[in-house]
């Protein structure tokens, strides 16, 4: 039995949220760790308390977290263009840019470059690059 307030925000994360790889009778009990902010490697709770983030936020925020260049890379990229999809032949600089940049350091000489979502989507792709080209 919890004894965690369901107002609370720990109790509103138990009522809304499903958390994968987690034990949800710990969780039940012990309520979530409800992160607040980060600044570089560090994340702060909504208690106050600093944590080491220690995973990158899986993957994602491997650059740390409020880094201004990052914010003001993203903020004029989302004022002229926040995205553009690469099907059906289109394009834009941006992607040809970062494409020429992985090219000039991949260790086996130029190549193209997929920007993919996931590990499935580049299977899936290299399965139709090998089948029909």
């Amino acid at each position: 039995m919890s004894n965690i307030n369901p107002d609370s925000l720990e109790g509103r994360d138990i009522n809304n949220l499903f958390h994968p790889t987690t034990n949800f009778r710990n969780l039940i009990q012990d309520g979530p760790l409800v992160i607040k902010e980060g600044k570089g490697v560090f994340v702060r709770d909504h208690a106050g308390r600093e944590y080491i983030e220690g995973l990158a936020g899986l993957w994602c925020t491997s650059l740390g977290y409020g880094i201004e260049e990052l914010a003001d890379a993203a903020r004029e990229a989302m004022t002229t263009m926040g995205f553009a999809h690469l099907f059906g032949g289109r394009s834009h600089e941006s992607a040809i840019e970062l494409a020429e940049k992985i090219n000039a350091l991949s260790p086996i000489g130029k190549g193209k470059v997929f920007f993919g979502t996931s590990g499935s989507d580049a299977n899936d792709t290299q399965i139709k690059i090998i089948r029909y080209y």
